[in-house]
Protein backbone atom coordinates (compact mmCIF):
# COMPACT_ATOMS: atom_id res chain seq x y z
CA UNK A 1 0.00 0.00 0.00
CA UNK A 2 1.24 3.50 -0.78
CA UNK A 3 0.16 5.37 2.41
CA UNK A 4 3.65 7.42 1.62
CA UNK A 5 2.70 8.72 -1.55
CA UNK A 6 -0.74 9.85 0.00
CA UNK A 7 0.49 11.97 2.85
CA UNK A 8 3.19 13.38 0.78
CA UNK A 9 0.64 14.39 -1.94
CA UNK A 10 -1.50 16.02 1.14
CA UNK A 11 1.74 17.53 2.91
CA UNK A 12 2.18 19.62 -0.51
CA UNK A 13 -0.18 21.45 1.15
CA UNK A 14 1.01 23.07 4.50
CA UNK A 15 4.34 23.88 2.70
CA UNK A 16 4.74 27.53 2.84
CA UNK A 17 3.09 29.41 -0.48
CA UNK A 18 3.94 33.26 -1.63
CA UNK A 19 0.06 34.31 -1.57
CA UNK A 20 -1.33 30.98 -0.08
CA UNK A 21 -4.48 31.19 1.92
CA UNK A 22 -4.02 27.00 3.03
CA UNK A 23 -5.38 26.53 6.40
CA UNK A 24 -6.34 23.49 8.02
CA UNK A 25 -10.16 24.63 7.84
CA UNK A 26 -11.01 20.99 9.97
CA UNK A 27 -10.51 17.91 11.47
CA UNK A 28 -11.63 14.90 13.04
CA UNK A 29 -10.32 12.06 15.30
CA UNK A 30 -12.20 9.12 16.72
CA UNK A 31 -11.75 5.66 18.05
CA UNK A 32 -14.86 2.99 18.07
CA UNK A 33 -16.00 -0.04 18.75
CA UNK A 34 -17.89 -2.27 16.56
CA UNK A 35 -19.36 -5.87 17.05
CA UNK A 36 -21.58 -8.57 15.84
CA UNK A 37 -24.62 -9.38 17.97
CA UNK A 38 -23.53 -13.37 17.41
CA UNK A 39 -20.11 -12.92 19.33
CA UNK A 40 -19.26 -15.65 16.71
CA UNK A 41 -19.22 -13.30 14.03
CA UNK A 42 -16.39 -10.79 15.48
CA UNK A 43 -15.30 -7.05 16.42
CA UNK A 44 -13.84 -4.43 15.37
CA UNK A 45 -12.11 -1.65 16.88
CA UNK A 46 -10.64 1.52 14.96
CA UNK A 47 -8.69 5.04 15.80
CA UNK A 48 -8.97 7.01 12.78
CA UNK A 49 -8.29 10.59 11.56
CA UNK A 50 -9.79 12.75 9.06
CA UNK A 51 -8.01 16.68 7.95
CA UNK A 52 -9.23 18.66 5.52
CA UNK A 53 -7.10 21.99 4.14
CA UNK A 54 -8.77 24.63 3.28
CA UNK A 55 -7.21 25.90 -0.74
CA UNK A 56 -8.69 29.21 -1.72
CA UNK A 57 -12.59 30.26 -0.75
CA UNK A 58 -13.79 27.28 -2.73
CA UNK A 59 -11.53 24.29 -2.71
CA UNK A 60 -9.73 21.92 -0.30
CA UNK A 61 -8.05 18.39 0.14
CA UNK A 62 -9.22 15.92 2.57
CA UNK A 63 -7.20 13.05 3.79
CA UNK A 64 -8.47 10.06 5.73
CA UNK A 65 -6.29 7.83 7.27
CA UNK A 66 -7.13 4.73 9.90
CA UNK A 67 -5.96 1.63 12.10
CA UNK A 68 -8.01 -1.30 12.26
CA UNK A 69 -8.21 -4.17 14.55
CA UNK A 70 -10.07 -7.53 14.23
CA UNK A 71 -11.02 -9.67 17.06
CA UNK A 72 -12.36 -13.34 15.30
CA UNK A 73 -9.68 -13.35 12.63
CA UNK A 74 -7.45 -11.47 15.12
CA UNK A 75 -6.22 -9.47 12.16
CA UNK A 76 -5.34 -5.52 11.87
CA UNK A 77 -5.34 -3.02 8.59
CA UNK A 78 -4.75 -0.10 7.03
CA UNK A 79 -7.03 2.74 5.50
CA UNK A 80 -5.77 6.05 3.89
CA UNK A 81 -8.09 8.09 1.35
CA UNK A 82 -6.48 11.67 -0.42
CA UNK A 83 -10.53 13.65 -2.08
CA UNK A 84 -10.03 16.95 -3.79
CA UNK A 85 -13.14 18.73 -2.79
CA UNK A 86 -15.13 21.71 -5.13
CA UNK A 87 -17.74 23.92 -2.41
CA UNK A 88 -20.44 25.65 -4.25
CA UNK A 89 -23.23 27.49 -3.01
CA UNK A 90 -23.97 26.87 1.29
CA UNK A 91 -23.32 23.83 2.71
CA UNK A 92 -22.73 21.99 -0.76
CA UNK A 93 -19.84 20.06 -2.12
CA UNK A 94 -18.61 17.97 -4.81
CA UNK A 95 -15.56 15.59 -4.45
CA UNK A 96 -13.50 13.31 -6.45
CA UNK A 97 -11.04 10.87 -4.16
CA UNK A 98 -8.54 8.10 -4.29
CA UNK A 99 -7.58 5.49 -1.70
CA UNK A 100 -5.60 2.21 -0.50
CA UNK A 101 -6.48 -0.48 2.04
CA UNK A 102 -5.45 -3.24 3.47
CA UNK A 103 -6.16 -5.94 5.88
CA UNK A 104 -5.48 -10.02 5.35
CA UNK A 105 -8.50 -10.85 3.19
CA UNK A 106 -8.86 -7.08 1.31
CA UNK A 107 -6.19 -5.15 -0.44
CA UNK A 108 -7.79 -2.41 -2.61
CA UNK A 109 -6.92 0.57 -4.09
CA UNK A 110 -9.93 2.67 -5.24
CA UNK A 111 -11.42 5.90 -6.63
CA UNK A 112 -14.58 7.49 -6.91
CA UNK A 113 -16.95 10.69 -6.95
CA UNK A 114 -19.22 11.95 -3.98
CA UNK A 115 -21.40 15.04 -3.45
CA UNK A 116 -22.92 16.56 -0.10
CA UNK A 117 -25.49 19.27 0.54
CA UNK A 118 -27.02 20.86 3.49
CA UNK A 119 -30.67 21.59 3.14
CA UNK A 120 -30.60 23.59 6.16
CA UNK A 121 -31.27 21.11 9.50
CA UNK A 122 -30.94 17.63 6.82
CA UNK A 123 -28.10 17.16 5.13
CA UNK A 124 -27.85 14.52 2.17
CA UNK A 125 -24.16 12.47 1.25
CA UNK A 126 -23.74 9.76 -1.54
CA UNK A 127 -20.46 8.83 -3.28
CA UNK A 128 -19.75 6.01 -6.23
CA UNK A 129 -16.16 4.12 -6.09
CA UNK A 130 -14.74 1.95 -8.27
CA UNK A 131 -11.30 -0.50 -7.34
CA UNK A 132 -10.08 -4.09 -7.36
CA UNK A 133 -10.61 -6.03 -4.36
CA UNK A 134 -7.98 -9.17 -4.48
CA UNK A 135 -7.87 -8.57 -8.35
CA UNK A 136 -10.89 -8.10 -8.93
CA UNK A 137 -12.81 -5.22 -10.09
CA UNK A 138 -15.81 -4.08 -7.76
CA UNK A 139 -18.28 -1.00 -7.46
CA UNK A 140 -19.41 0.32 -4.69
CA UNK A 141 -21.93 3.18 -4.16
CA UNK A 142 -23.54 4.45 -0.55
CA UNK A 143 -25.44 7.50 1.01
CA UNK A 144 -26.09 9.17 4.14
CA UNK A 145 -29.04 10.90 5.49
CA UNK A 146 -28.98 13.53 8.52
CA UNK A 147 -31.09 15.34 10.71
CA UNK A 148 -30.21 17.86 13.20
CA UNK A 149 -32.87 17.24 16.71
CA UNK A 150 -31.79 20.54 18.28
CA UNK A 151 -28.19 22.00 18.63
CA UNK A 152 -27.09 18.79 20.41
CA UNK A 153 -28.25 15.81 19.00
CA UNK A 154 -28.49 14.42 15.08
CA UNK A 155 -29.81 11.41 13.93
CA UNK A 156 -28.77 9.79 10.95
CA UNK A 157 -29.58 6.20 8.45
CA UNK A 158 -26.91 5.06 5.71
CA UNK A 159 -27.00 2.33 2.87
CA UNK A 160 -23.61 1.06 1.29
CA UNK A 161 -23.72 -1.36 -1.00
CA UNK A 162 -20.48 -3.26 -2.87
CA UNK A 163 -20.18 -5.72 -5.86
CA UNK A 164 -17.46 -7.44 -7.10
CA UNK A 165 -18.75 -8.81 -10.07
CA UNK A 166 -17.61 -12.38 -9.06
CA UNK A 167 -20.79 -13.57 -7.01
CA UNK A 168 -20.54 -11.54 -4.10
CA UNK A 169 -22.00 -8.53 -2.84
CA UNK A 170 -22.44 -6.66 0.90
CA UNK A 171 -25.24 -4.27 1.69
CA UNK A 172 -24.67 -2.73 4.84
CA UNK A 173 -27.87 -0.51 6.26
CA UNK A 174 -27.38 1.61 9.75
CA UNK A 175 -29.15 4.00 12.02
CA UNK A 176 -27.42 5.70 14.28
CA UNK A 177 -27.50 8.63 16.60
CA UNK A 178 -24.58 11.46 17.26
CA UNK A 179 -24.71 13.06 20.44
CA UNK A 180 -22.31 16.37 21.04
CA UNK A 181 -21.00 16.61 24.93
CA UNK A 182 -19.21 19.76 24.29
CA UNK A 183 -15.54 21.58 23.51
CA UNK A 184 -16.14 19.99 20.07
CA UNK A 185 -16.20 15.92 21.72
CA UNK A 186 -19.14 14.32 20.14
CA UNK A 187 -20.35 10.57 21.61
CA UNK A 188 -22.39 8.28 18.76
CA UNK A 189 -23.96 4.76 18.30
CA UNK A 190 -25.00 2.63 15.34
CA UNK A 191 -27.05 0.00 14.73
CA UNK A 192 -27.61 -1.98 11.45
CA UNK A 193 -27.55 -5.11 10.09
CA UNK A 194 -25.35 -6.32 6.84
CA UNK A 195 -26.30 -8.89 4.24
CA UNK A 196 -23.67 -10.59 2.42
CA UNK A 197 -23.50 -13.10 -0.14
CA UNK A 198 -20.35 -14.98 -1.70
CA UNK A 199 -21.35 -17.30 -4.68
CA UNK A 200 -24.21 -19.62 -3.22
CA UNK A 201 -23.81 -19.08 0.41
CA UNK A 202 -25.61 -16.12 2.00
CA UNK A 203 -25.78 -14.34 5.71
CA UNK A 204 -27.47 -11.62 7.07
CA UNK A 205 -26.17 -10.46 10.44
CA UNK A 206 -27.30 -7.75 12.62
CA UNK A 207 -24.56 -5.28 14.25
CA UNK A 208 -23.80 -2.08 16.68
CA UNK A 209 -20.72 -0.03 17.17
CA UNK A 210 -19.93 2.73 19.66
CA UNK A 211 -17.93 5.87 19.42
CA UNK A 212 -15.96 8.85 20.62
CA UNK A 213 -15.12 11.57 18.20
CA UNK A 214 -12.94 14.76 18.95
CA UNK A 215 -13.68 17.77 16.13
CA UNK A 216 -11.02 20.38 15.27
CA UNK A 217 -10.49 23.11 12.99
CA UNK A 218 -11.86 26.19 12.48
CA UNK A 219 -15.01 24.44 10.51
CA UNK A 220 -15.32 21.44 13.07
CA UNK A 221 -15.27 18.28 11.39
CA UNK A 222 -14.97 17.46 7.40
CA UNK A 223 -17.08 17.65 4.62
CA UNK A 224 -16.96 14.24 4.10
CA UNK A 225 -17.00 10.59 5.19
CA UNK A 226 -14.68 7.65 5.18
CA UNK A 227 -14.78 5.58 1.50
CA UNK A 228 -12.38 2.56 2.79
CA UNK A 229 -14.37 -1.27 2.86
CA UNK A 230 -12.73 -1.88 6.57
CA UNK A 231 -14.50 1.37 7.34
CA UNK A 232 -17.73 -0.08 6.93
CA UNK A 233 -16.94 -3.42 8.15
CA UNK A 234 -18.92 -3.95 11.86
CA UNK A 235 -16.25 -7.37 12.29
CA UNK A 236 -14.32 -10.09 11.17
Amino acid sequence: MNFRAVAAVFAIGFMPQAGSSNELSGANVDVSHYQFTSSSKGTRQALRGSFELGIGPEFSAQLDVGTYKFGQSGTSGRAGTLHGIYHFDYGGAVGAFWGTEDENTIDRNFFGIEGVYDFTGITLEGYLSRGRVQGAYATGLGGKLSSDVNNRLSLNAKVDYLDNKTGSDLTRLAIGADFALGSGVNLYGELGTGNARISNNKANDAFFGLGLSFDLGERPGTTFGRRAIIDILPGM
